[in-house]
């Protein structure tokens, strides 16, 4: 492309002499920044002195301190900066040259002015970097270049701070002409009492959602409200994905008409009243299928400022492309619901969205409830916040906590918008091969290497991401490395229970000595040794206080919340997962000294190194710790007549073996055994069968193979094996196995899927598990959160954007033969007002609602 530049002749926009006024005007009157302060910013002004007196002025006031020449000067002074403001002299000549501050509002709407415009000549100077890069997403970079004008256009109109004085005479106002016309709404009606008494008219910037199964109606109620909003005179945006403008249009003559739907369809009958009554009628349709956001965004825009549209009806929101990557179709979804909202926001009108919902939403003959909405887990289930810890969704409720989640395939932090307790709902559990489960509901969606999968739709062998690692806490907790050792030493062989003495069993000298030494070196315990039976022996740890003022030890494991606990209810505390990886490595090395074990295969190969436990949470937590370390356990369960369940935390593979000796490192009796691996397993090359990537990959590997024109024997050669055609893709490749073909290929994506933080663990069974209370949890950057190191999907999404939302069903009930249908309805979600149910009657031959309320504006029927 041939680019021709031309050196700018033209002087940016600002006015020195109204910002001198304007700071002059401050110096001279103390009250005067009142009228200013909410009107400019410290970069409205041009000249860089003035910024900086300006932005001193702002910081007296924030300190409520008295603004004149001396507290400028000295405010100047504090942050160094007098001598490039001017010195006392300019600010002298500032005030000097102000008469009266009479003036500083028109001077301040001057300055004003002048940064607007150079922020319009910043923002054509960035659309024009974007087309001069030639974009290849030409959608993008004109959605990004409106943003920016409309931005402007926004700032440039932006309402100054009101008094509540004159809130309050304008809502009183509002008030007064709501009680001299009871029976009217406020906002823009949509034609049925039943939805108008629950929402008293539409509010602009309101986003609706009108949700219902196919087939219940929720387009025909659509339209009727377009009709009837049209009809008083607010223009309609249709935004039609479905159907076409014809068949939008034969809707609408229906509506207008007593003929049958089908007949004016067909041309048998011609209403020539109900089509007149049609012309001029403020209805804008749009019949583009698959409409992407930014493209609806854009129209819409336009749309609003030629057309003054107050109402866009967008049916229906599941097809409607988010211009993102297909494969997170739930995600766009989310992305959409946001975009619609903030649309609504900015361009002052009201969105209404239709809203497709599942199978189990509506198939029942009941009423759906909000929770249809949403994907939801059950309370005890893990998530994994940023800082570390390990908290069951349920203790979560009410807070907005930083939290694991995955981008791009790689793990990153995120903020939560909302967590909450939804209700009670059928549940499922899926188990996975790695001996982690999660229970939730049928739509809830877990990451599946083509996309998300509803828990619904999983079958025994598929795969599913969970995290390969989980990063170290940007912000530690450290602990005395005794302190930590000796906790590690008592999880696993100690007894902590209430209303018996404490004590710490073992067979082993180094460990007893170990803990003899930190109690008393870190609490100050009395440690005795006694009961031994044969290598066996127990140390009696004293000095502990009592149940009403708890010491020592004692008060240290219920400051750490586990002391009480049994056995098989032991686990790691939370707050142990706030350490340094360098402190957890001393953790589980100790943890590992007691119920671990380590030992080599005579045989060759198949090395065990695994972890003993009855307690099924403190197996998930040891997973959990293993993978700061980029190990990924598998965890079985033992059981064994007339004993409790046992769970072992095994660490499979050479390199991960390897791993786990060289970073955490052994202690006591796992010295020994541990560098019997290392000798055994040197040299050895590991050949992974655990860590693989889906087999479905290889379509992607063919894909690229075909794009450069390489055939699979020309690739076998490439890769130095021998050709046996097909058989080179019928299997799950390792990462090492599918990075050859990445470098191969040169291709960045396929070394992304090789490097990438996911493990594809898999299914082992999917299980009803009754019915338990519910939770869901919002997260609006990344859609996405790790449910004990599970990618579960972010969800929730239409229900936190919308403002209000409508539900509709239908019973089982057949409807006699030429009967109008009962369709259900109800306000199941209403920011601003009341909720509550309605019924409207639905004539199928003319696709057209009729209301049951009375004309005496009651309660609907």
């Amino acid at each position: 492309m041939t680019v021709e530049t031309r050196a700018p002749d033209r002087q940016v926009p600002f006015d020195e002499s109204a910002e001198q006024q304007v700071l002059g005007s401050l110096l001279i009157d103390r009250d005067a920044i009142f009228k200013v302060a909410d009107l400019l910013r410290v970069d409205d002004f041009y000249i860089a002195r003035h910024q900086r007196i300006y932005d001193a002025a702002q910081a007296l006031l924030e300190r409520r301190e008295r603004i004149d020449p001396l507290t400028i000067q000295m405010e100047l002074s504090r942050r160094e900066e007098l001598d490039r403001a001017g010195g006392q002299a300019y600010l002298r000549a500032l005030a000097d040259g102000v008469p009266t501050a009479a003036e500083i509002d028109r001077y301040g709407h001057i300055v004003r002015d002048r940064a607007i415009l150079r922020r319009l000549l910043g923002a054509a100077t960035s659309i024009a970097a974007d087309a001069y890069d030639e974009p290849t997403d030409i959608a993008l970079a004109l959605d990004r270049a409106e943003q920016r004008l409309f931005a402007l256009r926004d700032e440039s109109a932006n309402a100054q701070l009101r008094h509540i004085t004159a809130s309050l005479q304008s809502n009183y106002e509002h008030l007064t002409d709501r009680m001299e016309r009871p029976f009217e709404v406020s906002g823009i009606p949509s034609g049925f009492r039943e939805v108008d008494y629950y929402t008293e008219g539409f509010t602009v910037g309101d986003l609706i959602v009108l949700a219902a199964r196919p087939s219940v109606g929720k387009t025909s109620l659509a339209l009727g409200m377009s009709f009837n909003v049209a009809r008083r005179g607010h223009p309609v945006l249709l935004f039609s994905l479905e159907m076409d403008a014809k068949q939008i249009v034969s809707r609408y003559l229906a509506l207008n008409s007593r003929m049958d739907l089908l007949a004016l369809r067909t041309g048998n009958i011609i209403d020539t009243d109900a089509a007149a009554a049609l012309h001029g009628l403020p209805v804008f349709i749009d019949d583009t299928p698959g409409i992407s956001i930014m493209e609806l965004r854009t129209k819409a825009r336009r749309a609003s400022t030629h057309e003054k549209i107050e109402v866009i009806i967008v049916d229906y929101l599941q097809l409607v492309r988010g211009g993102g990557d297909e494969e997170n179709r739930v995600q766009e979804i989310a992305t959409i619901t946001r975009n619609l909202k903030s649309l609504a926001r900015e361009l002052g009108v009201v969105i209404i969205g239709l809203s497709q919902l599942s199978r189990a939403a509506g198939d029942s003959g009941g009423e759906p409830k909000l929770s249809t909405l949403r994907e939801c887990v059950t309370g005890d289930t893990i998530v994994c916040l940023a800082d570390g810890r390990r908290v069951p969704i349920s203790e979560l409720v009410g807070t907005c906590p930083e939290v694991l989640s995955v981008e791009n395939d790689r793990i990153v932090t995120a903020r939560t918008e909302k967590i909450w307790a939804v209700g009670r709902r059928p549940v499922f559990r899926v188990r996975l091969t790695s001996g982690r489960s999660i229970r939730a509901t049928a739509d809830h969606r877990l990451r599946a290497f083509a996309g998300w999968r509803h828990v619904r739709d999983l079958t025994t062998g598929d795969r599913l991401a969970i995290a390969r690692r989980l990063p170290e806490p940007k912000s530690i907790t450290e602990w005395p490395s005794e302190r930590v050792g000796l906790l590690g030493q008592l999880i696993g062989d100690g007894s902590y229970i209430k209303g018996a003495p404490m004590r710490y069993t073992t067979s082993t000298e180094e460990n007893s000595r170990f803990v003899a030494a930190a109690a008393i070196n870190e609490f100050g315990a009395k440690v005795t040794r006694y009961l031994e039976v044969g290598n066996w022996h127990q140390l009696l740890i004293s000095g502990n206080g009592n149940r009403w003022h708890p010491a020592g030890v004692n008060a240290w494991l219920r400051d750490l919340g586990i002391f009480g606990q049994r056995s098989y209810q032991k686990r790691v505390p939370c707050d142990a997962f706030r350490l340094a990886n360098k402190q957890l490595a001393i953790l589980l090395r100790h943890l590992w000294a007691t119920d671990g074990s380590i030992s080599v295969h005579k045989g060759g190969g198949g090395h065990s190194v695994y972890y003993a436990t009855n307690s099924i949470g403190l197996a998930a937590d040891v997973a959990a710790l293993l993978l700061r370390f980029d190990i990924v356990t598998r965890t079985v369960r033992v059981e064994e007549a007339g004993y409790l369940p046992g769970y072992q935390v095994h660490v499979s593979g050479t390199e991960a073996q390897r791993r786990f000796i060289e970073l955490i490192g052994t202690f006591g009796p796992r010295v020994e055994p541990a560098a019997a691996v290392m000798a055994a397993t040197a040299g050895i090359v590991p050949n992974t069968n655990v860590d693989t990537i889906p087999r479905e990959v290889f379509a992607l590997v063919r894909g690229r193979m075909r794009d450069r024109e390489i055939t699979t024997r020309e690739m076998a050669r490439l890769r130095g094996t021998s050709h046996s055609g097909n058989g080179h893709f019928t299997f799950s490749p390792s990462r090492p196995h599918l990075a050859t073909y990445a470098v191969l290929l040169e291709d960045s994506a396929l070394m992304g899927l090789a490097t990438n933080d996911l493990f594809w663990d898999e299914v082992i069974d999917v299980v009803a598990d009754g019915e338990q209370l519910v939770y869901d949890l919002t997260v609006p950057d990344t859609s996405c959160w790790l449910a004990d190191g599970i990618v579960s999907h972010n969800s929730g999404a239409l229900e936190q954007d919308a403002d209000i939302v409508i539900m509709l069903w239908r019973d089982r009930e057949e409807t006699p033969a030429g009967a109008p249908r009962l369709i259900n309805g109800s306000v199941a979600k209403n920011r601003n007002g009341p909720t509550g149910g309605f019924q409207l009657l639905f004539e199928s031959e003319q696709a057209k609602f009729f209301s049951k309320a009375s004309d005496e504006g009651g309660p609907p029927a």
